[in-house]
């Protein structure tokens, strides 16, 4: 018999209050913050649910990193649908919100080999729809893929940005302004789609 709506609605609630809490505190404070009782509490529930919908801590982690996946892709792919998706790829990778999380899930992945194998499916799947973004970027702009291959142009971008955004997290700013300025410089060069190339694109 199928449980009651208004009780499969509760029990989903608890179950997306504990992903949130756990993500809010892994931003906020860590992951090794994340306890089974810190989130508990930080959900409003009691400790022994966490164990009730996930039957490890890592099996918690893991609903938390694919909670956000989609909602980040869908995210990716419409600002790289921008008129400029150079600059959105800077932009997008220079959030401090959108990397912080993103690093506590890297230090994870040093002691945990499911949230490493999770992990490098999504960034493979992000650097995909990055590259690609930039390749018809950059054929719009008649540049020579071959002597500006997508991929690295891509890397480039994005590691630069969060590069910045992991030195700032521990207070490190030394250069910062000089390196976003000469970034930013290089991507405005780079201007508008030619007509011409544009042309060919389509």
């Amino acid at each position: 018999m199928a449980a009651p709506r208004k009780a499969r609605s509760a029990d989903n609630g608890a179950r997306l209050r504990l992903i949130a809490a756990t993500a809010t505190i892994m931003r906020d404070e860590g992951y090794a913050a994340a306890t089974s009782r810190r989130v508990a509490a930080e959900a409003g529930v009691k400790q022994a649910l966490v164990y009730y919908y996930f039957p490890s801590m890592d099996d918690l982690f893991l609903e938390v990193l694919r909670a956000g996946t989609e909602v980040s892709l869908n995210r990716i792919r419409d600002a790289l649908a921008a008129d400029d998706p150079l600059t959105a790829l800077w932009t997008l990778n220079s959030d401090l919100r959108m990397t912080a999380l993103n690093t506590e899930f890297m230090a994870l992945a040093n002691h945990r080999k499911a949230i490493r194998a999770e992990l490098k499916s999504i960034a493979e799947r992000v650097r995909d729809i990055e590259t690609a973004a930039v390749t018809v970027a950059l054929r719009a702009r008649g540049i020579d893929l071959q002597a500006a291959p997508p991929v690295a142009v891509s890397m480039l971008i994005a590691q630069t940005a969060r590069s910045l955004c992991n030195e700032e997290a521990v207070g490190v700013t030394l250069g910062h302004d000089e390196l976003r300025e000469f970034v930013e410089h290089q991507l405005r060069t780079l201007g508008a789609p030619s007509p011409e190339a544009a042309h060919s694109v389509d």
